[in-house]
């Protein structure tokens, strides 16, 4: 029996999720049925996590097995030739049978991408060919984002970010850094922890574009840009610690849309494993 670990690429929209379902597309799916057809067996794979419906990969690290005789780019060039267009495997290597994507990985890194129309120049409908990857907003303030996001980075409870139907026995998480910057009319959240709980990546995304969408009136008061104006007040002025320490999920307005994020990579240490590709349109 030969194993490998492979690096997949794909785009969310048009799957269900990650992990495989009867009658609907996922990526799992998509992939164990074209590694079968190459090995000419059933082959099951596992990844280092399951992303959600309309949630994309830059990074995705997954596992098979194998006895069949074949050499690493004719896995490639036939796995490749079998998936759907918006599914690519790019980087296959051999390991040894005790490797778990999941298991064995010490860190994970997420990219959310905002489209900022309120951009002097930039059109206020959303692009056509932006659709489904990022989440339109308008008039954000990265640096107090940034600044905001300053207080996720260490250990915490995220209680206040976890969603209802998370199995995790523990909330805590130790995130190692989150940065928000803007790269012309988009803003990227790029955030990097040990591991992250049920939408944890998504809230989180939440509650910085509230933090980014409030804005100063003259009368000194927060009030929003755009859409839940009365959360975008609260969140401004409690902040990200203040909401840390409540771990009350109800604090945070509806969960970010799974378009904008991208897994980005995985972290293996103790395996040579090729680097992830930039997310597109993000520049990190």
């Amino acid at each position: 029996m030969r194993h490998y670990a492979i690096g997949v690429t794909y785009n969310g929209a048009v799957f269900h999720g990650w992990q495989r379902q009867a009658e609907v597309p996922s990526v799992q799916g998509a992939l164990e049925q074209a590694l079968s057809r190459v090995a000419d067996h059933p082959v099951s794979v596992r990844a280092a996590g399951r992303t959600d419906a309309g949630v994309h990969a830059t990074g995705q690290v997954a596992a098979f097995s194998s006895p069949a005789p074949r050499k690493d780019q004719d896995w490639l060039r036939g796995v490749n030739a079998l998936t759907p267009a918006a599914v690519r495997v790019d980087w296959l290597q051999a390991v040894d049978a005790s490797f778990h994507p999941r298991y064995h990985a010490t860190a994970r890194r997420y990219v959310y991408l905002f489209h900022d129309t309120g951009v002097p120049g930039t059109h206020p409908l959303l692009h056509p060919l932006l659709r489904e990857q990022v989440w339109t907003c308008q008039a954000l303030n990265a640096d107090a984002m940034h600044r905001a996001a300053q207080a996720l980075v260490g250990e915490h409870d995220f209680s206040s970010f976890r969603a209802a139907g998370c199995q995790s026995l523990t909330p805590m998480r130790r995130v190692h850094r989150c940065a928000v910057m803007r790269r012309g009319e988009f803003v990227v959240m790029d955030i990097e922890a040990n591991a992250f709980l049920l939408h944890m990546v998504r809230n989180i995304a939440r509650a910085l574009h509230d933090i980014g969408a409030a804005r100063e009136t003259e009368a000194g008061t927060q009030v929003a840009t755009q859409m839940d104006r009365q959360m975008a007040t609260q969140m401004g002025q409690e902040g990200i610690a203040e909401l840390l320490a409540r771990r009350d999920r109800t604090r945070l307005g509806a969960t970010a849309p799974p378009e904008g994020l991208y897994l980005a990579s995985v972290a293996y240490p103790q395996w040579a494993f090729p680097e992830a590709g930039p997310v597109p349109l993000a520049n990190v």
